[in-house]
This record gives structure tokens, C-alpha cells and sequence, in this order.
């Protein structure tokens, strides 16, 4: 499960041979997941307006989302936890790809979009409020070449 550790170690890890990256405990965790699932779903909350097709903002992203009931705390520390990787270029966050044959029920059922849905909602009663229409982008993460060989040199892979 990414985020699930509350320790805030970090260990530095060599990236090639000019280049050395600090990744935190809950980083390595998200690495590791990657390397046993290959890919893992993320999405991001967009506010739209029906009126103005132009008019589209990414309101919370990357979302990952691995209970029904994770708090805005929980995906906003995860998410930082993802951009971070990604700016590392360890990680791809594409919400373009979205995976195949997974529902996404954990992220378009969850507490947090119902919650965005809601405030989108509550937002159409302003008439000075231009977004009007709460959406969600399915995607997907996966490792970067990067990430996998800084996976294994991480030495806690026994196939690399």
C-alpha cells in the first residue's frame, strides 16, 4: 500500500554515475510497488465549465487512491510523494493511458470525489463561479528505466 509508512528516512541511492538521489521511505514503498505491479492507477480532478469549452483546471493531481475512504490528508501526501518521483524522473504519471480491465471504483466512488463533486456543486449556485462540471482523468504510473535500475540498486529486489 503507497504511503503506508510513517517513517520519514530517506536513503540516497546512487542514479548513474554522475548522479545520486535522495528518495524517502514512503518513495522507496512506491517503487517497490511499481516493480511487483508494473503499472498502478492515478487519476487527477478537473473542474469544467459547460458553457466555456476552454475553461478546464486540474484541481487535485496525481490521485492515487488505494481505499475507498482515504482522506484529502492521505491523497495529498501521496501525491506529493508521486511528484516528487516523477521530477526525479523515476516515475511516469500518464493520464492518457488509463489501465485496462481496472474499474477505477476506488477513485470515482471514493469519499474525496464525491467530496470535489459536491464542492464543484456547490460552486454552480454562484453565478459568478465558471466552473460548473466535475470530472475525473483515469490514468496510469509506471517506472521509468531510471526508476527500475534505481529500484535495484536500491538491493531490496531479488530479480534485478
Amino acid at each position: 500500500m503507497i504511503g503506508s509508512s510513517n517513517s520519514s528516512d530517506s536513503e540516497r541511492v546512487c542514479a548513474d554515475s554522475q548522479e545520486t538521489l535522495t528518495i524517502s521511505s514512503k518513495g522507496i514503498s512506491v517503487l517497490l510497488e511499481l516493480v511487483q505491479c508494473t503499472y498502478l492507477p492515478v487519476s487527477r480532478f478537473i473542474m469544467s465549465s459547460s458553457i466555456e469549452k476552454e475553461a478546464k483546471f486540474v484541481s487535485l493531481a496525481p490521485v492515487y487512491i488505494d481505499a475507498l475512504d482515504n482522506s484529502m490528508e492521505t491523497v495529498k501526501e501521496i501525491g506529493i510523494i508521486l511528484k516528487e518521483l516523477e521530477k526525479k524522473r523515476l516515475i511516469t504519471l500518464d493520464y492518457d493511458i488509463p489501465l485496462q480491465d481496472y474499474d477505477y471504483k476506488q477513485h470515482t466512488n471514493s469519499v474525496i470525489f464525491a467530496y470535489f463533486t459536491e464542492s464543484v456543486n456547490e460552486g454552480k449556485r454562484n453565478p459568478s463561479f465558471l466552473c460548473d462540471t466535475a470530472n475525473i482523468e483515469l490514468g496510469s504510473m509506471a517506472l521509468t528505466e531510471l526508476g527500475e535500475r534505481v529500484s535495484c540498486r536500491l538491493g531490496k529486489i531479488a530479480a534485478c
